[in-house]
């Protein structure tokens, strides 16, 4: 990785630890660390047990992490815990180490953003994907989270645009200095709008997309994004034999009389969709 590439160096707790590792080695020593949370490796130098260097640049050894989710990340030339407070909206976001090799996932506060308990984000983005078929022409990702769905959906063969929306200047902070999320600001299919999707649709066109994939926050955070009234307009913008994958999870359910995803798929099929059942940790519909 060329640091060059991207401005901030991060330590997930398994490199941590291999730095650690080498305490009684003559210095200095080889290693091999990921300084992108996996996105690739590179050797760095460790040049004693507080010390270790990459590309001419000089880190101290941070030491062993007390919690394995804990991401560090090199900031105002200090290593700091990779979560941000907004004063604002009083929510809490950290980005929270998942596996080796695998893209963090994010809590808002205490709230997961990705399944991960069968998985990685990887896999929850690929099953999510996966219940729209095949995709091609246009898609609206209504929820930009860290952007790995609008990543995925772009790379897709025969998809020519992906749109997505965010309103929470927060989410794009953490997308901007997030590796796996970089292909959002590169990839030239995809459109990233900077507001509420509940506005941003309204900039477009009956049937302008094929297929639409809402992932939206907990329904505790944003009601508005499982009202019929914005249904209503992601029928309209669903071109005829598009499908709409919407990710409902199942919040409460013990306090819940029927599933979330039930409520969902009856107000999806009131205002007009079709073809409407439960899937993968929400509901699949269709326009015919």
């Amino acid at each position: 990785m060329g640091m060059e590439a991207n401005q901030y160096i991060f330590l997930t707790p398994p490199d941590i630890r291999q730095l650690h590792r080498l305490v009684s080695e003559t210095f200095p020593v080889r290693v091999e660390l990921s300084l992108d949370v996996g996105v690739s490796r590179t050797m760095v130098t460790l040049l004693s047990p507080d010390l270790f260097e990459s590309q001419g640049v000089r880190f101290p050894v941070p030491s062993l992490p007390e919690e394995e989710r804990t991401i560090l990340i090199w900031r105002n030339q200090h290593w700091e815990k990779w979560q941000h407070f907004d004063e604002r909206t009083q929510k809490f976001y950290k980005m929270v180490f998942v596996a080796e090799g695998k893209p963090p996932t994010v809590e808002i506060s205490g709230i997961k953003m990705h399944v991960t308990r069968d998985g990685d984000p990887l896999q929850d983005t690929r099953r999510k994907i996966r219940t729209l078929g095949t995709l091609n022409g246009r898609v609206l990702d209504t929820c930009l989270g860290l952007g790995y769905t609008a990543i995925a959906e772009a790379q897709s063969p025969g998809v020519e645009q992906v749109v997505v929306c965010e309103a929470d200047p927060n989410m794009v902070a953490l997308c901007a200095q997030n590796p796996w999320s970089q292909a959002l600001f590169h990839h030239p299919g995809i459109q990233l709008i900077t507001a509420p999707v509940e506005k941003a649709i309204a900039l477009f066109p009956e049937g302008y997309f094929s297929a639409i994939l809402h992932d939206p926050p907990r329904f505790s955070l944003a009601p508005g994004l499982y009202h019929p009234d914005f249904y209503r307009e992601l029928y309209r913008v669903l071109r005829t034999g598009g499908r709409l994958y919407h990710y409902t999870g199942n919040p409460r359910q013990r306090q819940r009389k029927r599933p979330l995803s039930v409520q969902t798929a009856e107000k999806l099929h009131q205002v007009g969709f079709t073809h409407v059942r439960q899937v993968y940790q929400g509901v699949r519909a269709g326009k015919w």
